[in-house]
Order: C-alpha cells, then sequence, then structure tokens
C-alpha cells in the first residue's frame, strides 16, 4: 500500500469514527431533552449508560419488570431504533390492586396512599402516546401483565431490567424466574439496589453474576451472567 493510499485509509477510518460518534451524541442528546417530560424516574447517569450498553452489546432481546410511564423503557428503545434492530418487551400490570397488595395500609400508609390514589389509566395511557411518539412502536412490545405470568413467554434475554413490585418475595421471584431466561454472557440490571428489600435478590445474582457497576450512588447495579 502506498503512502498515500495509507494516509487516505486512516483518514477515511476516523472521519468515519467521528461521524459514527456525531450520531450517537446527537441521539443521547435527543434521549436527555425528552426524559424529563416522562412520567417515572430515570436520572440522565442512568439513561446514558443503558445507551452505551444497548450500543455496545446490540442485543436482539432486552425486557424491563416495571414500566410505569416508560421513563427508564424510553432511552433503551430510542437506541434499539437507532441500531435499526432488536426489540424490548416491557411488562407491567399498570393496575392499583396489584400495586399495592404488598403495602400494610398502616405500616406503609406513606407507599400505600400513593400508590391506591394514583390513575393507573392516565399513567399507561402516556406511556403508550410516548412510544407513539417518538415512533418507538416496531422495537417495543409491551405486556399487561404481571412479571410471574409473563416469564413463561421470554426467552434469549440480552438485556434485563429489574425494577418491580418492591416486596421482598416478589423481588426474588424476579431474580429466579427471569436470570434463568438470560443468555450467558447478558446483563442484568436492578433498580433500588439500596432498599433493603432487594438485598437478598441481589445477593442471587451477585451468586450467578459478574457485579460489572453501579450508577446513580449505588441504587442501579449492573451485572453480568457467568
Amino acid at each position: 500500500m502506498s503512502k498515500m493510499r495509507f494516509l487516505i485509509t486512516i483518514l477515511f477510518g476516523i472521519t468515519t469514527a467521528a461521524y459514527a460518534q456525531k450520531k450517537e451524541d446527537a441521539l443521547k442528546d435527543y434521549v436527555c431533552n425528552i426524559l424529563p417530560s416522562l412520567e417515572g424516574w430515570c436520572s440522565r447517569e442512568k439513561a446514558l449508560n443503558f445507551i452505551d450498553l444497548v450500543l455496545e452489546v446490540k442485543p436482539n432481546l432486552c425486557v424491563e419488570i416495571g414500566v410505569f410511564g416508560g421513563a427508564s423503557l424510553f432511552p433503551v428503545a430510542s437506541a434499539l431504533k437507532f441500531l435499526g434492530k432488536g426489540i424490548i418487551v416491557g411488562i407491567d400490570p399498570w393496575e392499583r390492586s396489584e400495586n399495592v397488595k404488598y403495602y400494610h395500609p398502616i405500616e406503609d400508609h406513606v407507599d400505600f396512599k400513593w400508590w391506591s390514589t394514583l390513575d393507573f389509566n392516565y399513567i399507561y395511557d402516556s406511556y403508550c402516546m410516548m412510544l407513539r411518539r417518538n415512533g418507538l412502536g416496531d422495537c417495543c412490545v409491551s405486556i399487561k401483565s404481571t412479571s410471574a405470568l409473563a416469564a413463561a413467554f421470554l426467552d434469549n434475554i440480552d438485556i434485563l431490567y429489574i425494577d418491580g413490585n418492591a416486596d421482598e418475595g416478589i423481588t426474588i421471584q424476579d431474580v429466579e424466574l427471569y436470570l434463568p431466561r438470560v443468555l450467558s454472557g447478558g446483563y442484568i440490571w436492578i433498580n433500588n439496589a439500596l432498599w433493603p428489600q432487594r438485598q437478598k435478590a441481589i445477593h442471587l445474582l451477585a451468586d450467578a453474576c459478574d457485579f460489572v457497576k453501579a450508577v446513580d450512588n449505588g441504587s442501579c447495579i449492573l451485572f453480568k451472567k457467568k
């Protein structure tokens, strides 16, 4: 290869990489600009980490347990759309009875009151609106169900996000049901990782996975399945 041809090849590679980076930066800016308007809880840090993982793994199947208004699903779905491949399955009953059944009306009165007065029809409608406005329908499948009932329909998961009911037993159940459905080398995020109710489930994940990172000051942990 001549010196000139070599230099042209190097310059072309640099230009292509810079263009690709510019497109990824535009995706992240787009997601972070819209994020504050969505129902739910997802920090900028978490959203950027979600996007980076999707762009790195290029998954065929992502699964989110506990969608609510879609704030944390939005970055993943947007990254899948950007890649032009893969789907995310969002699982949530969007039903009051399922969200309050594990709260004690007196001992957990703050949480019980908040969830029992929430308009779940509004939350679900705002989630569906988010998908439509951002053209995410082709890369997102919504299952209006509990995670326990939905598990039988899912397998070969590349990236799993556990953010469902905070009850200790349900969190353990989610890990026990879904961890075997994650591919070896696949990734598992678990949210609200500092809560006492999550600790037994986190120990189960730690036994079967390698720790990768923690974001949001340790509130969300990423594991990689062995």
